[in-house]
């Protein structure tokens, strides 16, 4: 990944979105939707997971982004309270 691509990453780590879902604890369809067109835009390599919830489990997504072959970034978010298995 190029250096100005690494600079987007973390600007986009730093973002109001990030945040945003932070402070809130439990993220919305709509906020996902919003990550992924800034992924997509800054041409950031990533994948999402998403993981249905259980009685037990709450429902969540893992974005995984590649930084380096060698290198990358998880970030789980909630889409309902409760536990989260990793």
């Amino acid at each position: 990944m190029r250096e100005e691509n690494i600079n987007d990453v973390l600007s986009l780590l730093s973002s109001y979105i990030f945040k945003d879902c932070n402070e809130l604890g439990v993220i919305t369809l709509g906020q996902i939707h919003s990550i992924i067109n800034i992924l997509v835009k800054a041409n950031i390599p990533f994948t999402l997971n998403v993981t249905e919830g259980t009685r037990r489990v709450a429902k969540s997504a893992v974005f995984t982004i590649s930084i380096t072959p060698t290198f990358e970034i998880r970030k789980i978010f909630q889409f309902e309270e409760g536990r989260i298995v990793i």
